[in-house]
């Protein structure tokens, strides 16, 4: 790719900027200290350099683009660039011809005390530039526990937190991903306007209005954004409370909708579905990202992801990219009816893949055998539940027949690590659930002797717009309990190894994900904390008892309800009583039915 280099240091790597108008810098008002560009801390800047010179792919970024992003990802770069969304927006915004993207990550722990100690603000990686002199500042957030980072790169941007200390010259803070749509509220109070859905429906509708609106005073500017199509500006949303604090009713003030509805691609193919930018650093190593199929049709009840993708979109796979090895993407890769041709064909192409965790039922010798060939030396599968009626409630049909035989297709294709994940808390569960885990383990570790099995837990979340979002969470001490059996009864099982998370951070997530907006206060204490929630709780006196333990009826108004998901409510209430009788569903017929709304 031909560049055109810059840089305001002459050791810098040249990247893609193709021109570099006079800026002003803004100075830091508080302090009184000289330009950024003047001060900066040279460990820091030297990271950065070596960084993007290890990078191998990129875009062209236009510098004087009429509509400058900070595109910032809520942890760190290893992270983020492992991250197929991120590096997709970042594409996309590029590729418009009023708007340029540069990144921006939460610094790591050595990074983030020289920042601190140097009183040197937050920078994007491709021209130094501190946050204050972009247009916009955008988050692709894909996790509850990223929340916090959110407001931390504001802070270390010396912009004000909260939206409305925010004045005509700052930048807007606009928010997208998973967590910017299925539940904006606990960042309400931080974030300008939110994403909802799809990028891709999205993005040069935004721009148009960000552009067309420059200038004018921040207000007007919200309102242009709020009366686009999928997007959510908070500032004209007010929620109510009755007497009591339950949530009432979330009024909309013109000119936003009283609902927003998600933004859906249709047809991707128009769309990039690779990561464009490879590097060492990547939690994952230098593989192209490459997404095989958005959405899932197989309803899972509690799957966030499977009900806020929907429909089932399937991509064309091209094997001839310029990377020897492909990292392939999607919630349930071998229900693509072309899954053995696409692996196929990266083998036929010398190259390497990997993929995350497969559907137990689309398991068979030929695929195993392809994934060995294609380099693959673990297989992952996700049980979830260890009873088979304890499956039918999250709706997992899977037999343990099938996860028998996918193991010894596994071992057939000399794969001889099996990752096996399994969620508890889930709705119904008692300690017999938790033992028929460990047994189902303890048969597989005895019939595949010399297969290493590595065996993951983590607390279940109902999280909105799933059938158990009616649903209460288990309480802390209960899945501690459950959590310690589980363990001892896997470390003591010959072959298996046991990990997991946390289920005092399982219920931190949990009230970041079902909260409504005064859990904005929370994470606002836990900033001022260092990250103590427990301190937080207690300083801004939020009852988080409600939020998880509550069982809430068809009626109950949710913090999340003017988000039209286009997956209708009454489905979801059906999906959950059928879940409470143990009865099942079938997959998705995409094109054949209009049950659940989303296809049209």
């Amino acid at each position: 790719m031909e560049t055109t280099p810059f840089c305001p240091f002459s050791c810098f790597r040249p990247f893609a900027i193709k021109s570099l108008p006079a800026t002003p810098v803004r100075l830091l008002a508080t302090q009184g200290r000289l330009p950024y560009h003047e001060h900066m801390a040279i460990d820091l800047y030297e990271k950065a350099k070596a960084r993007l010179a290890r990078e191998s792919g990129g875009v062209a970024v236009e510098r004087a683009a009429a509509v400058r992003f900070a595109f910032a990802f809520p942890n760190v770069y290893s992270v983020a660039m492992a991250s197929l969304g991120y590096q997709l927006v970042y594409q996309m915004l590029n590729s418009l011809p009023n708007a340029s993207s540069e990144r921006v990550f939460l610094p790591d722990e050595i990074d983030l005390k020289e920042h601190l100690r140097t009183n040197t603000e937050i920078f994007s990686l491709e021209t130094m530039s501190p946050l204050s002199e972009f247009d916009v500042i955008a988050f692709s957030i894909s996790f509850e526990m990223d929340y916090l980072n959110v407001l931390k790169i504001l802070r270390l941007g010396n912009l004000p937190v909260k939206s409305v200390d925010r004045d005509d010259i700052d930048p807007i803070v606009i928010v997208g991903g998973p967590c910017g749509t299925f539940n904006p509220e606990p960042l309400a109070d931080f974030v300008d306007a939110f994403v909802v859905g799809d990028a891709e429906e999205v993005l040069p509708g935004l721009v148009d209005a960000l552009e067309s609106s420059q200038g004018k005073p921040r207000e007007e500017r919200l309102a242009a954004l709020a009366a686009l199509p999928s997007i959510y500006v908070p500032k004209f949303y007010q929620p109510e409370y009755d007497e009591s604090g339950a949530l009432v009713r979330i009024a909309n003030i013109s000119p936003a909708p009283d609902k927003v509805t998600r933004a859906v691609a249709r047809d991707l193919s128009q769309h990039p579905s690779t990561s464009i930018i490879r590097t060492d650093e990547a939690e994952f190593g230098d593989i192209a990202l490459v997404e095989v199929a958005r959405g899932c049709g197989r309803k899972c009840r509690f799957c966030l992801a499977g009900h806020i993708t929907r429909p089932l979109r399937l991509r064309d796979v091209d094997a001839e990219c310029d990377a020897s090895r492909l990292g392939l993407v999607g919630a349930a890769i071998f229900d693509h009816p072309e899954a053995a041709d696409i692996c196929q064909s990266i083998v036929n192409a010398g190259k390497e893949f990997t993929l995350s965790s497969v559907r137990l039922e689309t398991v068979t010798p030929e695929l195993t055998g392809l994934m060995a060939q294609g380099g693959q030396r673990t297989i992952t599968i996700a049980p979830e539940a260890g009873s088979e009626r304890l499956r039918r409630v999250i709706n997992k049909n899977t037999a343990e027949e099938q996860m028998f035989s996918a193991v010894a297709a596994a071992r057939e294709a000399g794969i001889n690590r099996v990752k096996l994940y399994f969620m508890i808390g889930l709705p119904t569960e008692t300690d017999d659930d938790i033992r028929a885990i460990i047994d189902l383990v303890s048969r597989l570790a005895s019939e595949f002797q010399g297969i290493n099995l590595q065996v993951s837990a983590s607390s279940f979340v109902p999280k909105p717009w799933t059938p158990f979002q009616w649903h209460t969470m288990e309480r802390e001490g209960v899945l501690k309990k459950r959590y310690a059996t589980l363990r001892s009864g896997i470390s003591s099982i010959k072959g298996a190894n046991f990990g997991g998370e946390s289920p005092r951070l399982a219920t931190v997530q949990g009230y970041l994900a079902r909260g409504d907006r005064r859990i904005g206060a929370v994470l606002y204490e836990a900033l001022e904390n260092d990250g103590d929630y427990s301190a937080a709780l207690r300083k801004a006196e939020v009852d988080i008892k409600p939020i998880l333990y509550k069982t809430r009826s068809v009626d109950d108004i949710l913090p999340w309800d003017h988000i039209d998901n286009q997956v209708e409510k009454v489905y979801l209430w059906n999906e959950y009583q059928k879940a409470l009788k143990g009865d099942t569903t079938s997959p998705c017929r995409i094109g054949e039915c209009r049950i659940c709304g989303a296809c049209v």
